[in-house]
């Protein structure tokens, strides 16, 4: 800006022109500013320094809390870094005493990772972890039983046991045939002397009737009753009678079952024992009375069922796959499906269960369904699958009907070479046909 009247003489008129602008705004604010008389005494100008200074403290104490944070997380960082270049992360290790060294691949199994398969795998916390799997094995400890005395059969609804009271009891009943209309009449009439389970004061007894026709490799149940339950006596008193129609040629296949099952709604049901009725030798044109003595519980094989297993240990993941249903009984009703049940044990205890959507049912059912269970290495070998196959009605709700079960797990039974396999082969799938028992 110029600084004498000879400097401005000598600028052009434009320039000129702003510049009287200028100096006319500038004498315009200034004289606002003289003509506002803002007094302020001691104490209030003692306020405001203390509120600066305290503004300004918190200022420091944020700016502070910010760099710390900042240090902390570059911290962290490195810490990630080392880790990931020394490949040592403990959320990614197994210990050497793991169950399943034994298997060939178990180089594998220490020290890599199934990223590919599960590469959206939560990361948890190692004390996390470590507490979690310290507790699993304690309650292992606590709750381990032998599993020799583990001897699962099946139910409509949930898992029962076998029975290890003393054989015992008798049951009677009486058939009539009717070749003609070919119908056949069952009346359960009593049973006596029935052994009590476990010093059990309280017995509530029922009849499982099943007649059963024989096929070339499976069993087909034809019909299947269940009689009313008698309360608090070791000789009940039923009366219940059941007809049902039965081709000539079917009838000399059949075989009528008997179970006598104990009752409690607060526990598991037990099968104390069963009697077996072939018909190939019986005439039946008269009403025939029988008082059988109750023998040992035998399963019955309906059909087979193809079953993959995969686990896969760092992600702690069990990998189920029904593929193939094989049924030796057909329906005629259209409107007929199957679908399966998978339920995931561990210790005797049921921990999860996933079902496949209804099927129409035929003579190989094809599901190709992928079920995961969630299992750590420390329970593995205390685990069992149980696969449970079920007829329903496709158009309406109706009540299921159970074909059969198909056991899997670490238990002396012919599914064993199944899981030793799986175990064997570490992230690869195994495949195997296992029969379907009721």
């Amino acid at each position: 800006m110029p600084d004498n009247v000879d400097e401005i003489c000598e600028l052009s008129p434009p320039v000129i022109i702003s510049y009287k602008r200028n100096m006319g705004f500038t004498s315009k604010f200034l004289a606002v500013i003289q003509n506002m008389n803002i007094h302020l005494g001691n104490t209030m100008k003692i306020i405001l320094l203390g509120a600066a200074g305290l503004f300004l403290l918190v200022s420091m104490i944020i700016l502070g809390w910010q760099i710390y944070l900042y240090c902390k997380h570059r911290k962290a960082k490195k810490i990630k870094a080392k880790i990931a270049v020394s490949g040592t992360d403990p959320n990614k290790q197994y210990t050497e005493k793991s169950n399943l060294s034994t298997c060939s691949n178990s180089a594998d199994f220490l020290g890599l990772s199934d990223e590919d398969e599960y590469s959206d795998m939560k990361k948890y916390d190692y004390k996390v972890y470590k507490l979690q799997e310290s507790i699993q094995k304690l309650s292992l400890y606590l709750q381990r039983s032998d599993p020799v005395d583990f001897k699962l059969i099946q139910s409509n609804d949930d898992l029962v046991v076998d029975s290890n009271v003393e054989l015992s009891g008798n049951l009677k009943f009486s058939l009539l045939y009717d070749k003609k209309q070919s119908k056949l009449q069952l009346t359960v009439k009593e049973a006596s002397n029935l052994p009590a389970r476990h010093f059990n004061q309280h017995t509530n007894f029922f009849i499982r009737i099943k007649l059963f026709t024989s096929l070339p490799r499976y069993q087909c149940i034809l019909h299947q009753w269940d009689t009313k339950i008698v309360k608090n006596t070791r000789n009940p008193s039923f009366g219940d009678q059941y007809t049902c129609f039965i081709e000539k040629t079917a009838y000399r296949k059949a075989t009528l079952k008997l179970e006598v099952w104990d009752f409690d709604k607060y526990s598991r049901r037990d099968v104390l024992g069963e009697v077996r009725l072939p018909f190939s030798d019986l005439e039946l044109s008269s009403t025939a009375e029988f008082c059988e003595k109750l023998q040992k519980v035998q399963k019955e094989v309906t059909g087979g069922i193809f079953l993959s297993l995969k686990y896969l240990p760092t992600a702690r993941k069990l990998e189920v796959v029904l593929l193939k249903v094989k049924t030796g009984c057909l329906s005629t009703s259209p409107d007929i499906g199957i679908y399966t049940r998978v339920d995931f044990y561990v210790n005797q205890h049921r921990m999860k269960h996933q079902k496949t959507p209804a099927k129409l049912k035929s003579e190989i059912t094809v599901f190709n369904e992928v079920m995961l269970f969630t299992v750590a290495d420390s329970v593995i070998n205390q685990s069992m699958i149980i696969t449970s196959v079920y007829e329903t009605s496709l158009s309406k709700d109706s009540k299921r009907h159970l074909l059969g079960r198909a056991y899997l797990g670490r238990k002396k039974s012919k599914e064993d070479d199944h899981w030793f396999s799986m175990l064997q082969c570490l992230r690869q799938p195994v495949s195997k046909w296992h029969p379907l028992l009721i």
